[in-house]
């Protein structure tokens, strides 16, 4: 389009000779020459010039006056020396640099810093922070999103994660979802699924073998980071995986139907007759998702005693499910694939199995009921038949130092071994008795440090006098430890930074307490045998503060005996942690939606690292059926991760409904310290694609 350019001698009407009227100064269009119109007090040929709406349809340089674009050069008065029509006396305003027509003072969404300020495009990017009027966002965190909502109370789901002061996602092992116990009922082959939430209700009864009778004789339980429990059974050696999901499990014996134990008449109690249709027959509950009898892993085994779940994230943010077990006479340990059942292979223990437990290093600790020693696997670097058929390495002094490098130690104990489990700060609890010369047993607690120097890992306390066993035990997030104390020994709550500061809890003496676990509440659970019933403390934040609840479970719990981490938490608190943050985003309502990118602010220490995946579907029912699709995981992945990639990649069709997935990890980076990612805000956008009719 030619342009008409002025000299500035016209605007300033001097007296020089522009050329044949077209630029003339005017008071109306009257006075030029014909054909040429008055436009901001100056003549000007209209066939030089394209009609126009608005400054849209002109050239750059060009303004929309009087229906015809016309050069920014021509309004009289403005000093305008890149042509951009800002400058001094110029009715769009004054130019931040006068010597590039892209930086006039005014930011539009182009890429470039138009106002000077040193920053591109501030203030006006779209809500998906690019130039793209139709693309929207939505999301959490600080300054300006909505809050993290960690309640579990709305659609919004997390579990293992918290707020810190500033208002980031953080990790926060004392917010996991350890909602439910597993409680096995030795004397009827069932293991009871009850809530640990007052009034500690009965939500699920389940047969633990093919036998559907006491003959299985349930003891271990064990569960993963998702809620679901692995069961062992002590004759038979049968191993079984039940879900927590209840109503929501998969259709595991394909009938067609979704059928579990549940509670129809609302009493808080599953009935034991099968005609009421609450505990099911052995192969019609769909929560019962395997069974694996492990009579060939365990050749000759009589006593299937140690279990320990152990959930290992892989490099895409999915979780390898692995559940290790122990056969007690025969010694040995085996690791099955938690998710299938399936036996990966079996060795020699160090020790005759009775405990599990697993720490954040991956290693895997092993009380020898029967014998003065704990065993030690490390589960990184056992990882097959072939690796893990090294020789054991027999510690010569309770320290065990000399055993540190090797993948299988055998530790001499202070005392003879029971109960065993790992704290927050990575350090090793034993409980068990030593004879005495005139009571049935003396009851000992211990503690392991490995990474404590030569001469000071044991420290050993002799907390009952008056005598008796120290059964099971288990490690709060408060910095208490709690043993299960057989009838004078009563419930144990001891300080794991002074072992030397104990109590025996008011009112738990002359009960067989035999099992211990902590809830999500941080509650203790003692789990009594023989007196079908368990024992409820809520400690308070000393030592001596404590409130006792008795008869939990009295009119369910059939002979029980379960001796185990029946909740997870002892799994989670001990063990790198890991938590999530779920939430369901809605777009395109009626239309296509095309989602775009995420969008994210995080702190990501070194060792911690943050992975994001989704789901997509129609309708918000529908998420429960789809797969999830890696989005990105960072280090290394940066800010924004696309979606759209992700679920092409995979071959997804984008869907209205997009449930996102963020999830926080970390290593410990020491024995005791735990560094957290923070995760400041995350932003999904998208566009809707507009239908056309």
């Amino acid at each position: 389009m030619p342009r008409l350019r002025f000299s500035l001698c016209f605007l300033l009407l001097a007296a020089c000779d522009c050329g044949g009227g077209a630029g003339e100064p005017c008071l109306s269009t009257a006075s030029c020459p014909t054909g040429h119109v008055c436009i901001d007090s100056v003549c000007v040929d209209p066939d030089d010039r394209t009609p126009c709406a608005t400054a849209v349809d002109c050239d750059a340089g060009e303004l929309c006056i009087d229906g015809l674009c016309t050069d920014r050069d021509v309004e009289p008065g403005c000093e305008d020396l890149d042509g951009d029509g800002y400058g001094e006396g110029c009715s769009l305003g004054d130019d931040c640099d006068d010597t590039n027509p892209a930086q006039n003072g005014r930011e539009v969404c182009d890429g470039m810093d138009n106002d000077c300020d040193g920053e591109i495009d501030n203030g006006v990017l779209s809500a998906c922070g690019n130039c793209d009027p139709t693309c929207m966002s939505s999301g959490f965190g600080i300054p300006d999103g909505m809050p993290w909502d960690i309640s579990n109370e709305g659609e919004d789901e997390s579990d293992g994660v918290g707020v810190d002061d500033e208002g980031a996602l953080v990790l926060d092992s004392r917010r996991i979802n350890t909602n439910f116990i597993w409680i096995a009922n030795t004397g009827e082959g069932t293991v009871s699924r009850l809530s640990t939430t007052a009034p500690y209700e009965e939500v699920g009864r389940y047969y633990t073998g093919p036998e559907a009778s006491a003959s299985s004789d349930p003891s271990r339980t064990s569960v993963n980071s998702v809620g679901d429990a692995y069961v062992a059974n002590r004759r038979g050696t049968g191993l079984v995986r039940i879900s927590v999901l209840g109503d929501s499990c998969p259709d595991s014996n394909g009938d067609g139907a979704i059928t579990t134990s549940q509670d129809l008449n609302g009493d808080g109690i599953i009935s034991r007759n099968l005609a009421d249709g609450e505990l099911l027959p052995w192969g019609e509950d769909d929560c019962v998702l395997w069974f694996r009898d492990l009579d060939d892993v365990f050749p000759g085994e009589t006593l299937v005693r140690a279990l320990a779940a152990q959930d290992v994230a892989g490099l895409d943010g999915d979780v390898q499910e692995y559940v290790w077990v122990g056969g007690h006479a025969t010694s040995m340990v085996a690791k099955i694939d938690g998710e299938t059942g399936e036996p990966l292979f079996s060795v020699q223990a160090p020790v005759a199995t009775y405990g599990f437990a697993l720490d954040g290093n991956g290693q895997l600790w092993i009380s020898g009921r029967g014998n003065r020693a704990i065993g030690r696997v490390d589960t990184n670097r056992c990882v097959d038949l072939a690796s893990c058929s090294d020789a054991i390495c027999i510690a010569s002094a309770g320290e065990g130092t000399e055993c540190d490098t090797a993948v299988k130690a055998r530790i001499p104990a202070p005392h003879r071994a029971y109960g065993i489990t790992v704290d927050f700060n990575q350090r090793v609890w034993l409980g068990g008795d030593e004879p005495h010369p005139t009571l049935t047993y003396d009851a000992r607690f211990s503690r392991y440090d490995p990474s404590a120097a030569g001469g000071s890992r044991w420290i050993t306390v002799d907390v009952t006098p008056n005598g008796h066993v120290i059964n099971g035990i288990a490690a709060d997030a408060d910095g208490w430890v709690w043993g299960a104390g057989w009838s004078t020994a009563g419930i144990i709550r001891i300080e794991a930074d002074n072992p030397s500061n104990w109590i025996t809890v008011p009112g738990t003496l002359g009960v067989n307490n035999k099992g211990m676990a902590i809830d999500a509440e941080g509650k203790v659970w003692s789990i009594t045998n023989g007196n079908n019933q368990a024992l409820v403390v809520t400690p308070g934040p000393t030592i001596d503060d404590n409130t006792l609840e008795t008869g939990v479970g009295a009119s369910t719990l059939v002979s029980n005996y379960t001796y185990s981490d029946m909740t997870g938490l002892q799994l989670r608190l001990a063990t790198n942690p890991r938590g999530f943050y779920r939430h369901i985003f809605e777009a395109c309502d009626g239309g296509e939606v095309d989602w775009a990118d995420v969008v994210f602010d995080a702190e990501i220490p070194p060792g911690t690292n943050v992975s994001f995946r989704v789901k997509t579907a129609p309708t918000r029912a529908e998420l429960d059926l789809v797969d999830w699709v890696a989005v990105g995981m960072t280090p290394p992945d940066v800010s924004p991760l696309s979606i759209a990639a992700a679920l092409m990649g995979a071959g997804v069709v984008p869907e209205r409904f997009l449930l996102l997935e963020i999830a926080l990890q970390a290593e410990r980076s020491s024995s005791t310290e735990v560094i957290t990612p923070r995760v400041r805000s995350v932003d999904v956008t998208h566009t809707c694609v507009p239908i056309v009719e």
